[in-house]
């Protein structure tokens, strides 16, 4: 094996370690990977598969029992079953938005921190302008044009959510350019591309990860919310924020109906929250050092 694997091993064994040791960021690995499962096996998991978008007016709004752990909405369909079927249509969202956000920013962040140049400037006043408007309020203007649909929210988050990554990578390469081993890249004749991707982003990568992790969460809950507002998939999609978005018509009576995609939710975000911080703590170096790391 060589020294370069055995020292990738190491760090990766390191960083489970600390993982291991860090309580809430392991119960955000829980909750995460409790997701992934209930997405991929959601046809076994079910209890009701086949009746996820099939209408039973006869059992509509049946409260929690043997039969419906979780009731039936206002079609008469499961509600567990469709929780789990709504999580699919989560994390799909989750992972094309923040997986083009963060192929967006992270070049755009890159390339504006290392040259310093009236190009890079244009880079990042124009990231400026679209952190101007709050996320949220330009998400909701792009979807409410484009009309609803889940490739139309994915669009929507990919395009209001780019310049996080693109200012936190343009301040951390800012930061790292001015170190002493890129200075010697450069000097030895390294040109602009080799160090930004050799030198550079392995040592910002951290900071990504982390931003990732948390941005996750947030665009979980900015698609239940475009979704609540109708503005995400179209009914009978098993979307939770329409689902919550649903029941308000038959709140308080049918209590169950909202509680569950609502707890969905909350569990999620908190989840990815949790495995953020706790990543931040695991793999800051300037964290480690001031003495927070067991």
């Amino acid at each position: 094996m060589s020294t370069s694997n055995s020292g990738f091993l190491a760090g990766a064994a390191d960083i489970g370690r600390r993982l291991l040791r860090d309580r809430a960021a392991l119960l955000g690995f829980a909750l995460i990977l409790l997701l992934v499962l209930a997405a991929l096996f959601a046809p076994w998991l079910a209890t009701h598969p086949t009746d996820v978008y099939e209408i039973h007016t006869a059992r509509r709004l049946t409260p929690p029992g043997a039969e419906h752990w979780l009731g039936t909405d206002r079609m008469g369909a499961d509600i567990y079953s469709r929780l789990l079927f709504g999580a699919r249509i989560t994390i799909l969202i989750a992972v094309i938005a923040v997986g083009t956000a963060v192929l967006i920013g992270v070049p755009i962040g890159l390339v504006a921190g290392y040259y310093r140049n009236w190009f890079s400037d244009l880079l990042m006043r124009l990231s400026d302008i679209f952190l101007a408007v709050p996320q949220i309020v330009l998400a909701i203007a792009i979807a409410q044009t484009l009309g609803p649909s889940i490739e139309n929210v994915i669009l929507a988050l990919s395009a209001t959510y780019w310049p996080f990554w693109a200012r936190l990578v343009y301040a951390e390469t800012r930061s790292v350019k001015n170190e002493t081993f890129v200075e010697a890249a450069i000097a030895l004749g390294a040109s602009a591309p080799r160090v930004m991707l050799l030198h550079i982003l392995p040592n910002i990568a951290s900071a990504i990860i982390v931003r990732t992790s948390i941005g996750m969460g947030a665009t979980i809950l900015t698609a239940a919310a475009l979704g609540f507002l109708g503005l995400g998939a179209p009914p009978p999609t098993p979307e939770w924020g329409r689902t919550i978005a649903e029941s308000r018509e038959y709140l308080p009576e049918a209590w169950w109906y909202a509680l569950a995609p609502g707890i969905a939710i909350f569990l999620v975000v908190m989840g990815f929250n949790l495995l953020g911080d706790g990543l931040r703590d695991i793999l800051d170096p300037r964290i480690r050092r001031g003495g927070r790391e067991p």
